[in-house]
């Protein structure tokens, strides 16, 4: 017999002055109720406290029924010419969630490490506080962030998250690896030779003063 659908609850995450008017208590019983620990609350990379949206109903006592958080499985590569090298890492992070009975869905994308607009880590990180994600499945660090790592482990960690790292060795990484140095590299030359261009000013000569015009 067929388990009934679950309705899924979108959770909300409240800054401090939306929590205080969501109790209807003031700004400063919302931080004693927070800090005294009877009411949960995390902070950001920031230091901005946030109150989850069930955090705030189980405070007054309403009962909702929880959303579902699934695995999500995050495969990255750098370049289009490792697609297949992309496909053989879902395989495998798929094949190990299915072993551990995860209820999961898949996000991939093709894009640098060091690429701050990855569309697909953005997708990753709103769906995480959005209360959607339990657990996050990679084969390496680095596959989330070339650099940086710890700071989104951070920030999964207070919203209770497990990141699972599964390493299984078939790594070619190092080109992979050599690429993303050389866009390091090359940004930061840019940036440099940009900058003492914009320092560059003609000089003007300065016309000595003479009888001829007057001075």
């Amino acid at each position: 017999m067929k388990s009934p659908p679950h309705t899924k609850i979108v959770m909300k995450i409240y800054k401090i002055t939306e929590a205080s008017k969501y109790l209807g208590i003031s700004i400063n019983s919302l931080k004693t109720l927070a800090n005294n620990g009877k009411l949960n609350s995390f902070k950001t990379s920031g230091e901005h406290r946030r109150f989850r949206e069930d955090d705030l109903d189980d405070y007054m006592g309403v009962k909702k029924e929880k959303q579902e958080r699934l695995t999500v499985i995050y495969a990255r590569c750098s370049t289009a010419k490792q697609k297949e090298n992309l496909e053989r890492q879902k395989d495998r992070l798929r094949k190990h969630a299915e072993e551990k009975g995860y209820k999961y869905l898949m996000i991939d994308e093709i894009a640098s490490g060091i690429n701050e607009k990855r569309k697909g880590i953005h997708k990753l990180i709103k769906m995480c506080f959005e209360g959607k994600v339990e657990r996050i499945l990679i084969e390496y660090k680095d596959r989330l962030a070339r650099f940086g790592y710890e700071y989104l482990d951070a920030i999964f960690r207070n919203l209770e998250i497990i990141v699972e790292i599964v390493e299984i060795k078939e790594k070619k990484y190092e080109e992979e690896l050599a690429e993303d140095i050389m866009k390091i590299l090359t940004c930061y030359s840019a940036r440099y030779y940009g900058a003492r261009g914009g320092r560059k000013k003609k000089i003007e000569p300065i016309n000595e003063p003479n009888e001829s015009n007057g001075i």
